[in-house]
């Protein structure tokens, strides 16, 4: 049999109509509110609102939620006698928009410390669900800054379900009950109700033991090296300084032994790219007794000594 250049060119343009509604429909529902989004939409307001009472020069806590639970800005700020602000929500969103959020929250002369968790070094343009539901239901608009590539992914990965969910099942309506959300989140940032004493079973139980791989996934050519990058920029011209530390992560055999270089050599990696790293991610590692439901959330006790630690670290590069 020869080549069919009808059957060819039908076959090309009948996938790029398919491609073409498919597009419109996803694009249809954007911008309308989703119930998986919902409660990290209330904390991201619920803090940008928070900041805009700040006037003067202030340390921002940049990350997921390692930061908000494992972080105690009033510590900070005692420490550097300086306004301190708590901005991690979540680390399911990605990178990018981590990012791109933070730059609204961001003031000319501002000090950023970025805790990120590791996942965020690794992050390749292949978005999560939780990243591609808030970037379609609340930041439409970044939908331009992504790259050919993030945005052919995020069409692809999108299913049916959510698309549907985004004409007839839309909400608006802010999360009041659950351990997550703005009722659980204080006038500096922080989380509260973490602590030890109202950690359930139940809790204690979901945190998985199984250490992340991180390190297999570890690549210096990664599409999130190119956001950083271009994130730090935009602090360098506004006078920003922007100082990244280690999250603090559960406790395991395998990052201090199989792993161990990758932990060890972060540092290095990062300042081969021009970026300043303070700590060592080893001793930001704790036992899963300090953990309240996560392998990256602290209990409240457990936060007062991570932070104390980072002052400890970060004492000598804020002078």
């Amino acid at each position: 049999m020869g080549f069919d250049l009808r059957y060819f060119l039908f076959f090309l343009f009948s996938l790029i109509f398919c491609f073409a509604i498919w597009s419109l429909l996803v694009f249809g529902q954007s911008k309308n509110p989703s119930k998986m989004s919902q409660w990290i939409y209330d904390v991201y307001e619920k803090k940008i609102d928070s900041l805009k009472k700040i006037k003067e020069q202030k340390i921002l806590i940049v990350a997921g939620s390692n930061a908000m639970f494992g972080v105690d800005s009033k510590i900070l700020s005692k420490a550097f006698d300086m306004k301190v602000f708590n901005f991690g929500v979540n680390a399911g969103i990605e990178l990018p928009l981590t990012l791109y959020l933070a730059q609204r929250a961001i003031n000319s002369g501002d000090i950023v410390i970025m805790p990120l968790e590791y996942s965020m070094y690794s992050y390749d343009g292949k978005m999560g669900v939780q990243m591609i539901d808030y970037l379609v239901s609340r930041q439409r608009e970044f939908f331009l800054n992504l790259s050919f590539q993030e945005k052919l992914y995020l069409l692809w990965k999108i299913d049916l379900k959510r698309v549907i969910d985004g004409y007839f099942d839309k909400s608006n309506s802010k999360v009041e009950a659950g351990l997550y959300g703005y009722k659980n989140i204080d006038e500096n940032g922080d989380q509260i109700g973490s602590d030890l004493k109202y950690r359930l079973d139940v809790y204690f139980n979901s945190i998985s033991t199984k250490p992340e791989n991180y390190a297999d996934e570890f690549n210096k050519d990664n599409l999130s090296w190119r956001y950083l990058e271009e994130f730090v920029i935009w602090c360098e011209k506004r006078d920003v300084k922007v100082y990244f530390m280690p999250p603090s992560l559960m406790k395991n055999e395998q990052y201090f032994q199989a792993d161990r270089w990758y932990y060890e050599n972060l540092e290095k990696v990062m300042s081969q790219k021009g970026f300043n790293f303070v700590g060592n991610p080893f001793e930001y590692m704790y036992d899963k007794e300090y953990y309240f439901d996560t392998n990256y959330h602290l209990i409240n006790e457990a936060r007062v000594f991570r932070t104390k630690k980072m002052v400890e670290d970060l004492k000598e590069v804020l002078k």
